[in-house]
C-alpha cells in the first residue's frame, strides 16, 4: 500500500519537471504565431509599468549620500491656514541643535548669484549657503581640497564639479584663485565630488555665518540618531519648538513640525503622484494583457484536447499536465518580461537623457534599471505567468480527457458570457484613450507651432542679469540698459538687437490687469493678459506695425510717467473697439508705475495654436520696471547661434560682471518649454496604441475560441452547402 502511495505521489503531486519543460517547449514551437503574438502582447504589458516604476523609483530614491535614507528635513507648517509652511530662522535651529533623535542638525538656504572670475566671463551660478554640521551629516568630503571652516565663512567657497570643468577644465590650479560672488571676495577651497547637487541641483557652496538677528529664512535638515525614527524625532523637536513660542512672532506661532525623509515629499510639481498613478494605469494593461494571454493558452488547450487525452492515456496525470500548460504561460512571461524590460531600457534612457536633466528638478533623481526595478520586474513576470496560466488549467482539468479521446472529438467546457462583455469593454476604453490621446496630441501640435509671424528660426535669447555688479537705480537703469542694446545692435544692426522680460511666445508675464474706470468690484473677477516689458527696438526687431499712436522710444525710462503699448486684441476685447489713447491701466507685478498710460497700437503677433487667446498683449517700457533680470533678443537671417561668442563679448563689454545663460533660439526655447508636455502626450499616445493592440488580440482570442467550440456546427454547414 506505501509502495503504490509512492507511486501516485511521484506522478501526480510530484511531476517529472523535465518532460514538462520539453513538452511545454514543443507545445509552444508547434504555434510560432501564437506565441510570437502572446510575447508581443506582454511585451507591451509589461515595458510600460517597468517603465513607469522606474520613472516612480528615480524621483523619490534616497539621497545619494551615505546612510542618505537616515538624512531627514524638519518642516513646520500652520494648521490655522490649512498646513502652509512656517518660515524657519537660525534661531530656531539654536533651540533644536542637541536633539537626541539627531546626530547633528543644520540650515541651508538655496540662492541664486553671480560668479565672476577676473580671467573669464560671469556665470550664473545656483548657490548654497550651508552651517557647518551639514556638510558632516552628509558624509560627503570634497573631490579635492577642503570644506571651509567656520571662520572662513565670509571668505571660501566649494565649487559643483560640472562648474570647475566649464570654467576651469578641471585645473587644480583653480583652487585658490579669487572670485567674486555677487560682489563679494571669495577664494575657491575645494571642489565637490561628481554628481554632488545638495540640497536640490546647486553647483556652488559656502559656509552660512549664523550672524545674531539673522532672521531670513532657512530649511533644516538633519541625520538621525542610531535607533531613532522619523515619529520619535518628531516628537522630540515638536516639543522643543514649542520652547520658543515666547519669543516667536504671533504669524509663526503654533506651528506643527514634521520630520520627513529628505526625498520622500519633495514632490512640489507631483512627479511622486503622477508618476505612482501612470503605475497603476500600467498596472491594469498589464492585467488586460494577462487576460488576453490566457484567452490564447485557452484556444492552444482546446486545440490540443486530442494530444493530451493521449498524454493522459499514456498515464500522465493532472498535475503533470498542468505543470506542463503552466510553464507554457511561464516561458511566454519570461519572453515576454525580457523584452518589455529591452523595451523599457530604451524608453527610460531616452526620458532620462532628454528631460531628467532639466525638469527633474532634483540631483538625486535618476531614472534607471537598477536592482528594485529588476525585482520588481521579476514580480511582474511570475505574477504574469500565474495570472495568464491559470484559466488554461482550470479549464483543462475541468474537462474528461479519457472520455474525449474515446469519442474522437474535442470539447472544453464552454466559457461564460463574460468574455464578450471583458473583451468589449477593452476595446471601448482603448478606443476612447486611443482618442483622447490623439486629440491631446493634435491640440498640443497646434499649440507647440510658433506660427508663420514669429521667425523663432532667426532669434537668438540669452537671459541676463543687466542690474549684477552694481546698484541700479534711476538714469543710471536707464543708462545700462541703452549700453547693452547698443552693444547687441553693433553685433546685429540696428534695429535687430533688443532687450525684454520675455520673447513671444517664451517668458511672459501671466497676469491680471484692470482699466481705470472699469476696476472689478472683486479680485478673483480681474482679466488677465500677457505682458512684457521691452526696450524700443523691440517692435522693429519683430516686424511690428504701429497701428495707432506711437511705440515706445528710448526717452521712456525713469524719469517719465509709466507708458503703455498693447496689440489690436487687446483694445478690441478689452477696450470695445475704441480710442485707446490716453486710457490708463494698472498691471500686476509691475510695480514701478502705479498705472501706465496707453500710447500706441501695434498689430498682433501672429503666434500659431491657440493664436486667439494668445494674441493679446500689452507692452511695458523694460526702463520703468525695477531692475530685474531680462533677455538679450537678437535677430540674424542665418544661424544666430554663431552669434553666442559676439553676443557674449558685447555684454561683457558694457560690465564683465553681467551674467550670461541659457543662450538657444527661440524655436528651440519654444520646444524646450513645451517638452515635457510633449512626452506626456507622447506616452499617452503609445499607451492608447498599446491598449488597442491588447484588445484586438483578446478579440482575436474570444472568436478564435468560438470558433474553436462550434468547429462542428460549422463543419455541418458547410457539408450542407453554406459558403
Amino acid at each position: 500500500r506505501l509502495e503504490r502511495i509512492s507511486v501516485m505521489l511521484r506522478g501526480a503531486v510530484v511531476p517529472n519537471l523535465a518532460l514538462s519543460f520539453r513538452m511545454a517547449f514543443r507545445g509552444l514551437a508547434r504555434a510560432p504565431g501564437t506565441t510570437a503574438l502572446a510575447v508581443a502582447v506582454l511585451t507591451l504589458g509589461l515595458a510600460a509599468p517597468v517603465t513607469f516604476f522606474s520613472l516612480l523609483a528615480g524621483a523619490i530614491r534616497p539621497l545619494p549620500v551615505p546612510g542618505g535614507d537616515r538624512v531627514a528635513r524638519v518642516e513646520v507648517t500652520q494648521p490655522r491656514t490649512g498646513g502652509g509652511k512656517v518660515p524657519v530662522t537660525l534661531q530656531d535651529l539654536a533651540i533644536m541643535r542637541d536633539a537626541a533623535s539627531m546626530t547633528r542638525l543644520g540650515a541651508f538656504r538655496a540662492v541664486g548669484g553671480t560668479l565672476v572670475d577676473p580671467q573669464l566671463a560671469a556665470t550664473r551660478v545656483s548657490a548654497a549657503l550651508l552651517t557647518a554640521e551639514v556638510f558632516p551629516l552628509l558624509a560627503v568630503a570634497p573631490a579635492v581640497g577642503r570644506v571651509p571652516t567656520s571662520d572662513e565663512a565670509e571668505t571660501g567657497v566649494l565649487l559643483g564639479f560640472d562648474l570647475w570643468q566649464e570654467l576651469y577644465g578641471g585645473d587644480l590650479g583653480a583652487l585658490g584663485r579669487t572670485v567674486e560672488l555677487d560682489g563679494r571676495s571669495r577664494v575657491i577651497m575645494g571642489v565637490m565630488p561628481d554628481g554632488f547637487g545638495f540640497p536640490f541641483r546647486q553647483n556652488l557652496w559656502a559656509i552660512l555665518p549664523e550672524a545674531p538677528g539673522d532672521d531670513q529664512a532657512v530649511e533644516l535638515v538633519g541625520r538621525l540618531a542610531e535607533g531613532a525614527s522619523l515619529e520619535t524625532a518628531t516628537a522630540e523637536l515638536a516639543g522643543r519648538w514649542v520652547r520658543g513660542e515666547e519669543w516667536r512672532e504671533e504669524a509663526r506661532g503654533g506651528g506643527a513640525v514634521e520630520v520627513r525623509g529628505f526625498t520622500g515629499g519633495r514632490g512640489e510639481r507631483g512627479e511622486g503622484v503622477a508618476f505612482l498613478g501612470l503605475v497603476l494605469v500600467a498596472l491594469a494593461l498589464l492585467l488586460i494583457a494577462c487576460a488576453n494571454v490566457a484567452n490564447l493558452l485557452l484556444v492552444r488547450a482546446t486545440e490540443r484536447v486530442r494530444s493530451l487525452g493521449v498524454q493522459a492515456a499514456l498515464g500522465a496525470g493532472r498535475i503533470q499536465l498542468s505543470a506542463q500548460l503552466f510553464l507554457e504561460a511561464l516561458f511566454l512571461a519570461l519572453l515576454g518580461g525580457a523584452t518589455g524590460l529591452l523595451t523599457a531600457w530604451v524608453g527610460i534612457d531616452a526620458i532620462q537623457r532628454s528631460l531628467a536633466e532639466e525638469h527633474f528638478g532634483y540631483f538625486w533623481m535618476r531614472m534607471a534599471v537598477d536592482s528594485r526595478v529588476m525585482f520588481f520586474t521579476s514580480l511582474l513576470i511570475v505574477g504574469t505567468a500565474v495570472f495568464a496560466g491559470t484559466l488554461p488549467v482550470l479549464r483543462i482539468l475541468g474537462v474528461d480527457l479519457h472520455g474525449t479521446l474515446k469519442s474522437g472529438g474535442g470539447g472544453v467546457a464552454k466559457g461564460g458570457s463574460w468574455g464578450k462583455g471583458f473583451v468589449t469593454t477593452q476595446l471601448a476604453l482603448s478606443c476612447a484613450t486611443l482618442a483622447a490621446a490623439g486629440l491631446a496630441a493634435l491640440s498640443l501640435a497646434g499649440s507647440s507651432d510658433l506660427g508663420e509671424g514669429v521667425p523663432g528660426d532667426e532669434i537668438l535669447l540669452a537671459s541676463l542679469d543687466p542690474a549684477a555688479g552694481a546698484e541700479m537705480s534711476g538714469q543710471a537703469w536707464d543708462r545700462r540698459l541703452a549700453a547693452l542694446e547698443d552693444g547687441l545692435s553693433a553685433v546685429v544692426g540696428p534695429g535687430r538687437a533688443a532687450l525684454a522680460l520675455g520673447a513671444p511666445g517664451y517668458g511672459e508675464a501671466w497676469g491680471s490687469f484692470e482699466v481705470e474706470g472699469e476696476e472689478a468690484q472683486r479680485p478673483e473677477d480681474r482679466r488677465r493678459v500677457y505682458w512684457n516689458a521691452v526696450t524700443s527696438a523691440y517692435f522693429s526687431l519683430l516686424d511690428l506695425e504701429l497701428r495707432l499712436g506711437r511705440r515706445l522710444d528710448p526717452g521712456d525710462g525713469t524719469e517719465r510717467r509709466g507708458v503703455a503699448v498693447v496689440s489690436e486684441s487687446f483694445v478690441e476685447r478689452h477696450m470695445g473697439g475704441g480710442d485707446p489713447l490716453g486710457r490708463r491701466i494698472r498691471v500686476d507685478g509691475a510695480d514701478a508705475q502705479a498705472a501706465f498710460t496707453i500710447v500706441g497700437v501695434v498689430e498682433d503677433l501672429k503666434l500659431g495654436g491657440n493664436a486667439e487667446k494668445r494674441s493679446e498683449r500689452v507692452y511695458l517700457s523694460l526702463s520703468q520696471i525695477s531692475p530685474r533680470g531680462a533677455m538679450a533678443i537678437v535677430r540674424a537671417e542665418r544661424d544666430p547661434a554663431k552669434l553666442t561668442p559676439a553676443v557674449r563679448e558685447a555684454v561683457a563689454g558694457v560690465d564683465s560682471r553681467i551674467p550670461l545663460w541659457s543662450v538657444r533660439t527661440l524655436t528651440d526655447a519654444h520646444a524646450y518649454m513645451i517638452r515635457v508636455y510633449r512626452a506626456i502626450e507622447a506616452m499617452a499616445l503609445a499607451g492608447g496604441i498599446a491598449g488597442l493592440l491588447v484588445a484586438t488580440v483578446g478579440l482575436y482570442g474570444l472568436l478564435a475560441f468560438r470558433v474553436r467550440q462550434r468547429r462542428r456546427e460549422l463543419g455541418i454547414r458547410l457539408a450542407l452547402g453554406a459558403d
